[in-house]
Order: structure tokens, then C-alpha cells, then sequence
């Protein structure tokens, strides 16, 4: 056995302690095992002595075919556990003379993944909430604009109402004050005037239903006004739950951004290279 594969046969243990996680050491020359340390939970089994060309299509075996360093990740199925298969080629005066490798656990890189892929689904349920919040706010914008429309005719209507009354309070002051001089009239004709009284007599009642009218009118201006209050009451209550809406759209585009981040970074520390 060459130097520098006993020195690390020696040392191999304490190559393991320098690996955070829970990890196997497997030193190989070019035909076999010459040095083995399981680990806690991860063990392949192998044992010194046993020949390399019984382990084909292992990390090891291919860093002994290619003399360059390889790193693998290993899913779960194969011993229980995820794991990260590193191998390191050994040379001496630049020709290979065996392999490094360590197996070690990737249960936590596993972990963060799984992280990752959680905060992705929740990022798609917020991201759909978001959207959900941005349509009652667009909806609550229209409604908005139609109700300040409605109110706007609604005042227009309330002037032409105002001028239609003094219109007709003023055709009844008139004909009223009508029919007042015409009844002086017929008085005065005595017999002659009788015909006279009864055209006066029709003046006035014409403007006391005139009079009628313009206090219907009035009513009706005033039913006007009390819906022109109820639309600006909806107007107000829309606009403060518009208010709540953009908010709350701020809001989750904040925690989407946060979220994404995390997720980012989550699937940055997950990224294993599988050769080097």
C-alpha cells in the first residue's frame, strides 16, 4: 500500500468528523476496499477486501474509470434515506493510485425541498387570493363610477324638478290672482257677470290644482334628495371597502414577494452538482 493511502486509512475517522452530517468513509485503491467506516444510520455494508469490479456503476467506481471527482445525489429508495455520494480521486506523481469517498446523509437538503415545493403551492393559493382581491377591487372601482354617475344625473334631475315647480307656482299665483279679478268683475256685472264668475271660478280652480301639482312636485324632490343621500351613503361604504381591498392586495403581494424569496433560496441550497 502506497504512503498516502495509509496515512489516510490512519486518519480516516477523523475525515469523517469533518462532514456536518451523519456519513460512511470508503477508501479504495485501484482493485479494492482497503478501508470502510459506516455511519450512524447510513450504512452500505461494504467491507475491506471486497473488489471494485463488484461495484460497477458506483460513484467510486467511475472516479477510479475517470480519474475526476464526482458528486451524486442518491434518492431515498436505495438505503432508506437521501443521500449525497462524493468520491475523490488519489494520486500520486499525478497517477491515480485510488479513491475518497464519503456518503452522506442529504435528509435536510430533502427537507428544504420539501419546504420549497410547500411554499411554492402556497404562493400559487395566495397568488390566486391576490387576483381574487384585485378583481373585487377593480368591481368595486366600476361600481364606484356607475354610482357617481347615477348621482350626477340624479342632481341634474333635481335642478330641472326645482325649475319646473317655480314654473308652476308661478302660473299659479297668476291664475289665481286671475280668477280673483275676474269674480271683482262678474260682481260688479251683476246679472251680466254670471258667465264671467263661472270662467273665474274655473281660473281658480285651475290654480289650485296648479298649487296641487307644484306640492306633489315637491314630494317628489324630496323622495329625489333622500335617494341622492342613499347613493352617496353606497358611494362611501364601496369606496372605504375599495380602500380595505387595495390594502389588502399590497399586503399579499408583500408576503408573495417574501414567500418567493424564501422559496428561491430554499431550492438555491437544495441544488446539488453531480460532477465537478
Amino acid at each position: 500500500m502506497s504512503r498516502i493511502l495509509q496515512e489516510i486509512t490512519n486518519n480516516l475517522h477523523l475525515f469523517q468528523q469533518t462532514y456536518p452530517e451523519d456519513t460512511c468513509m470508503i477508501l479504495c485503491d485501484k482493485n479494492s476496499i482497503i478501508g470502510y467506516l459506516p455511519g450512524e444510520k447510513i450504512d452500505l455494508n461494504l467491507k475491506v477486501g471486497d473488489r471494485m469490479e463488484n461495484y460497477k456503476g458506483t460513484t467510486t467506481y467511475k472516479v477510479l474509470q475517470t480519474g475526476k471527482k464526482i458528486r451524486e445525489e442518491i434518492p431515498a429508495t436505495v438505503l432508506g434515506i437521501p443521500y449525497i455520494s462524493s468520491c475523490t480521486p488519489i494520486k500520486e506523481n499525478g497517477k491515480l493510485i485510488g479513491a475518497l469517498a464519503a456518503v452522506t446523509s442529504n435528509q435536510k437538503i430533502s427537507d428544504l425541498r420539501k419546504s420549497a415545493d410547500e411554499l411554492s403551492s402556497v404562493i400559487e393559493q395566495m397568488t390566486y387570493v391576490s387576483e381574487g382581491i384585485s378583481s373585487a377591487t377593480d368591481t368595486s372601482v366600476n361600481n364606484l363610477q356607475e354610482l357617481s354617475r347615477q348621482s350626477e344625473m340624479m342632481k341634474d334631475n333635481m335642478k330641472n324638478i326645482g325649475k319646473i315647480i317655480v314654473h308652476v307656482k308661478g302660473i299659479a299665483s297668476r291664475s289665481n290672482m286671475l280668477g280673483l279679478n275676474a269674480a271683482i268683475e262678474a260682481a260688479h256685472s251683476g246679472e251680466h257677470g254670471k258667465g264671467f264668475a263661472i270662467v273665474a271660478d274655473e281660473i281658480r280652480k285651475m290654480a289650485a290644482n296648479s298649487n296641487m301639482a307644484a306640492e306633489d312636485i315637491q314630494k317628489q324632490l324630496e323622495l329625489t334628495e333622500k335617494d341622492i343621500s342613499q347613493i352617496n351613503i353606497s358611494v362611501q361604504e364601496i369606496a372605504a371597502q375599495t380602500e380595505e381591498y387595495s390594502a389588502s392586495v399590497q399586503e399579499f403581494h408583500s408576503m408573495l414577494e417574501q414567500v418567493s424569496l424564501t422559496a428561491n433560496l430554499l431550492s438555491k441550497h437544495g441544488n446539488i452538482t453531480n460532477q465537478e
